[in-house]
């Protein structure tokens, strides 16, 4: 069964930690969860901080990004979670290539892989609602409860890793296409000339 918004109110002090819930976002049975402050983008060396006065994470086409939540989670034995993103950024073309549920006894921040399949850029704010979360009821646990020593906090040197690499975005492909097509026009002309020359020469002799 699945909380609903009563229910996820009444159990906020249980699921959320460090006063990171928002009221506001409470739907009739989902919480929309806001852009954290870090988030990485492949390609770049490192990660970014996103702040109030510099909000804005940009997206390129085909580009892939690690985002975190402001949200810090901390469920109980009896509660799991399942997350998609808001319909607003599928419709944009973003699309979560991570996990899409919160096992029980979590007690991390949630980090996100994200990819923008479309041809245009899709721009990102700090504390914007961006994914849902649903939570439901789960019987009969009798699993132990993971302790974590050092619980997750912002994106570590492993999610870059698992995401590593530079990504070819449209704009940059489209970048070395202009340039090829420069190249062929300067130096084309220069070949076959080249090539006439040794022609012309060759049937002389």
């Amino acid at each position: 069964m699945f909380l609903g918004s009563t229910a996820i109110r009444d159990n906020a002090a249980r699921i959320f930690l460090k006063d990171t819930f928002n009221k506001e976002r409470v739907n009739q049975c989902s919480y929309d969860l806001a852009i954290g402050e870090d988030a990485y983008i492949v390609g770049q060396s490192i990660p970014v901080k996103l702040t109030k006065a510099e909000p804005y994470l940009v997206l390129e086409p085909g580009q892939f990004a690690i985002l975190t939540c402001h949200e810090k989670i901390c469920l109980p034995p009896e509660i799991m979670g399942f997350i998609t993103l808001r319909n607003r950024y599928k419709m944009q073309g973003l699309v979560n290539v991570s996990g899409f549920h919160v096992e029980p006894t979590f007690t991390e921040q949630l980090v996100f892989a994200v990819q923008n399949v479309s041809a245009t850029d899709i721009r990102l704010k700090y504390l914007d609602p961006t994914f849902t979360i649903f939570f439901a009821e789960v019987r009969d646990n009798t699993s132990p409860t993971k302790k974590l020593e050092d619980p997750r906090q912002g994106i570590t040197l492993q999610d870059i890793a698992q995401l590593g690499g530079s990504t070819i975005t449209l704009s940059k492909l489209k970048e070395e296409m202009d340039q090829l097509r420069r190249m062929v026009f300067v130096y084309a002309p220069i070949i076959v000339a080249a090539t006439i020359a040794i022609i012309v020469a060759l049937l002389k002799k």
